[in-house]
């Protein structure tokens, strides 16, 4: 919250203060105003019936700097793009689970009860960026939101690697802080973990090491949500080509780090990662018939 000082001008003359006061009549409207309040939008209305309603989650996509990390310069998420989001993240995101769950209890258990829209990504000083982060179980932030657009909304290959991707990883993290992982998993890489100097091996050389990304590379909690949420999102013959990259030995740590993972999301959430990628590349091939901007 941005506080605003007041500011004394005391006039000083021949060692005497001098302070003028006169009554001045104060107008009843303030000049601070709440960034989300006027009548609501369609949008509004949509999270309402959509998100509060069923799941308790709330979506801010009008910038409040005290939901925002002032360490970076970040701009608003346009009205259009946060509509697209907002659709996709209930047609991708969320209604997966519930198909798979059979219920949208899951989703309202579980997952955070805030998504907070950015519409530029979060700019590191080494020209990494940030798409997504999780606050405390409690808070999603979607970066680049206004990299949305009409042109690349049903494009699945940016929809994953910019938004969906992001989103089932962070989601993750919220999941293993509510129900540890086996520490068989941790074991399997032990310490060939790189921490930041995850930034300096390709794809290619991470999964020779046993690491489905370059990023899983960095620490087991991301290894862990990194293989989770690719298995997720990615078809059984990109899976199968993307692990065979690493040659036998990378494809075998791959296979059983992905059997662990599996095991984890049957035994503590009974929910079959098979059958979420079955129902979530059903929905991405449905994608050219999705409209985004129906909010009705």
């Amino acid at each position: 919250m941005k506080s605003f000082p007041f500011i004394c001008l005391l006039f000083l003359l021949s060692g005497t203060v001098f302070i003028s006061c006169k009554k001045e009549k104060l107008d009843s409207k303030s000049v601070i105003t709440d960034p989300v309040a006027g009548e609501p939008t369609a949008l509004d209305k949509y999270i309402l019936r959509e998100f509060v309603t069923p799941y308790n989650i709330r979506i801010l996509y009008k910038y409040v700097d005290a939901e925002s990390d002032m360490d970076y310069n970040l701009s608003p998420a346009d009205y259009e793009s946060s509509v697209r989001m907002t659709r996709l993240i209930q047609y991708l995101g969320i209604g997966p689970y519930d198909a798979v769950t059979g219920s949208k209890e899951f989703i309202r258990s579980c997952f955070p009860k805030l998504l907070n829209y950015i519409g530029s990504p979060a700019y590191n000083n080494n020209g990494t960026a940030i798409l997504g982060t999780a606050e405390g179980g409690l808070k999603i932030n979607m970066f680049y939101v206004n990299g949305l657009t009409a042109e690349n909304a049903s494009n699945i290959d940016y929809l994953n690697n910019t938004y969906f991707h992001t989103i089932h990883h962070e989601f993750g993290h919220i999941l293993n802080q509510l129900k540890p992982y086996s520490n068989r998993f941790r074991e399997i890489s032990g310490t060939k973990y790189l921490q930041d100097d995850w930034r300096n091996i390709s794809l290619d050389e991470a999964l020779e090491r046993g690491f489905i990304s370059a990023y899983a590379s960095k620490e087991a909690v991301e290894d862990f949500v990194e293989v989770a949420s690719l298995y997720m999102i990615m078809s059984a013959e990109d899976w199968e080509s993307r692990i065979s990259s690493g040659g036998s030995e990378g494809k075998n740590i791959l296979l059983e780090k992905a059997e662990i993972v599996k095991e984890y999301y049957q035994t503590s959430w009974n929910i079959s990662l098979d059958s979420m990628r079955s129902e979530i590349l059903k929905r991405q091939a449905n994608l050219d018939n999705f409209d985004p901007l129906n909010i009705r």
